[in-house]
């Protein structure tokens, strides 16, 4: 398995999608840049001094708002498996690993892990714009934690949990559909997912209701509530989308 992954990390830091990615680190790098040169159009609200932590938080959490991030990883999931059983590779590599459910996991693991890399080099590099533009600044304390640690790195999980939601979704619906109608259905059940949020009776089963709170209150019992619906649905999609792909004629 674990060689499996490896070899899954090594094509997927040749696809084209990565490139793209790159755009979101324009995201500390020029909002730090903004607000040390005092920008009228970018500017820092906080009731508290801001630290290196909060600040990485608050470049993830506007990395979440821009969904196009999450479309070009649902391009890119959709296209993992599906893609390689339209070309022929998955037949080729049925003949030297003969376990369907193996392959299926390690591709769903590899971008997992792909993605919490991206997400712990975007931290890191929004740390590290925090410190040579904000940290000198009146709005900021200069510190790398405060005293909201916790609640800032429990944002970071969550967010990063809900592209493994995306990931595991449309890798699951690939196996049924092409690839681009595996986007679209991600596309709707997103927006479903949005509307959810803003209704009483349903929205306690949006996993997006609950993020939202955890960003804004930081409440644990928010991410909590968070974590188990999501990494359900992503069991469940996996659960899916491998039955799917064990049963499948190639």
């Amino acid at each position: 398995m674990l060689k499996i992954i490896k070899f899954e990390l090594i094509k997927q830091l040749k696809r084209k999608e990565n490139f793209i990615l790159l755009f979101m680190f324009l995201i500390p790098l020029l909002y730090s840049i903004g607000v040390y040169n005092n920008s009228s159009v970018i500017t820092y609200n906080s009731n508290e001094a801001v630290n290196g932590l909060a600040f990485a938080n608050s470049m993830y959490v506007f990395v979440y708002m821009v969904f196009v991030f999450y479309l070009i990883l649902a391009i890119n999931s959709s296209n993992i498996l599906r893609g390689e059983i339209d070309n022929g590779s998955t037949s080729i590599m049925l003949t030297r690993i003969n376990n369907r459910k193996k392959i299926y996991n390690a591709k769903l693991y590899e971008q997992i892990i792909y993605w919490a890399i991206v997400t712990i080099l975007f931290i890191l590099f929004s740390i590290i714009c925090y410190y040579i533009f904000v940290s000198r600044l009146d709005i900021s304390d200069g510190r790398l934690i405060g005293t909201n640690w916790a609640n800032e790195l429990l944002a970071i999980i969550a967010i990063y949990s809900s592209y493994i939601f995306v990931i595991s979704m449309v890798q699951s619906m690939s196996m049924y559909f092409k690839s681009y109608v595996s986007i679209g259905i991600f596309i709707v059940v997103w927006i479903i997912l949005l509307y959810f949020k803003e209704f009483p009776g349903v929205k306690i089963i949006s996993p997006i209701y609950y993020l939202e709170n955890l960003i804004d209150s930081g409440r644990f019992l928010d991410f909590i509530k968070f974590m188990i619906i999501n990494w359900g649905l992503v069991i469940i999609f996996s659960f899916i989308g491998s039955r799917k792909f064990t049963r499948s004629d190639i």
